[in-house]
């Protein structure tokens, strides 16, 4: 890392993965030395940019490690899960163990060094759990039916005893279903690129129920743009918002979607419903344009032809 130019520091934990990287192009463009905590070095996401932040390879709640990485922070923007929905399923002592203690000992070190901000992306999609009502403000109740839900939302809470208790400042981003290039077919997560990758390797696709379920999905453009507008607008500190498309569509519609932009022909696997999967979930965006002068640009079929090359690339690289 050469001479630092700027004064303002952000940490960006999980910064390796398909929406980190893109955060950190973005927070880079924006006039942002980032510093960049993550397990595992992202090779093809980060390599063309490594010289111009600063990696540290490790684990978000390694107090130790925080002591050499967290001074001079002003943005904490805390990306890192050790579980996804799906793995988090059957193991909730671990989920408890690796994401909430952990966050815990990142948010206490941060706040004993001088974070000013905290940028915390939730899940919209798991926090409300059953929905009584669509689109779903800031409002509904929250009532997760699964274990990341449940600690998505404890750390939403103990965010909010800090700001309470020392003064944190803070943002929490409930995001819808994020999806674009950089979001790799091999993973375990991200329905637009899993079921894109089975169809080009003419894989069945696996449908967890009968294919209604309802999901919200936004572009990683758009989602990157509301994370910066959350970092500039004042009216967004120690606020609550939804970050989403606004509107939904079921599995099934969205394999349709897929199958039109690749040109071919999905073989659907239908697999008996997963209790932890609410039936619809879409995000209402109303108080996110409000207070952040943000709103989405990119539709669904836009954003699904423009994720396709990179998939192909991927997979020839493979």
């Amino acid at each position: 890392m050469g001479e630092v130019l700027t004064d303002k520091c952000c940490l960006i934990t999980g910064g390796g993965g398909f929406i980190g990287s893109h955060l950190i192009e973005a927070f880079l463009s924006d006039g942002w030395y980032v510093k960049v905590l993550d397990c595992f070095f992202g090779k093809d996401n980060l390599s063309p940019i490594s010289a111009k932040l600063e990696y540290v390879k490790g684990n978000f709640g390694d107090k130790i490690l925080l002591k050499k990485i967290l001074p001079g922070v002003d943005v904490l923007l805390h990306l890192a899960s050790t579980t996804t929905p799906a793995m988090a399923y059957g193991r909730s002592a671990f989920d408890v163990e690796s994401n909430l203690i952990g966050t815990l000992h990142l948010l206490e070190e941060s706040l004993r060094h001088g974070v000013n901000r905290v940028i915390f992306p939730s899940s919209g999609g798991t926090v409300y759990g059953k929905v009584e009502r669509t689109p779903i403000t800031e409002k509904h109740p929250t009532r997760p039916i699964s274990s990341h839900g449940i600690i998505k939302l404890a750390i939403e809470n103990y965010i909010q005893m800090l700001s309470h208790e020392k003064g944190l400042k803070y943002t929490i981003l409930r995001i819808a279903n994020p999806y674009g290039p950089r979001q790799r077919p091999d993973a375990s997560q991200g329905a637009v690129a899993v079921f894109t990758g089975k169809i080009m390797r003419n894989e069945k696709v696996e449908l967890w129920g009968n294919g209604t379920v309802v999901r919200d999905f936004i572009y990683i453009d758009d989602l990157v743009s509301a994370v910066l507008s959350a970092i500039h607008a004042k009216e967004s500190v120690n606020q609550i918002l939804n970050i989403g498309s606004g509107d939904g569509v079921s599995v099934l519609k969205l394999l349709s979607l897929i199958e039109q932009a690749t040109g071919r022909t999905a073989m659907i696997d239908f697999k008996p419903a997963r209790d932890f999967d609410v039936p619809v979930n879409i995000l209402s965006i109303e108080r996110a344009k409000s207070k952040l002068s943000w709103a989405p640009n990119v539709s669904l079929e836009t954003g699904i032809s423009n994720t396709i090359p990179w998939i192909e690339n991927y997979l020839r690289c493979s």
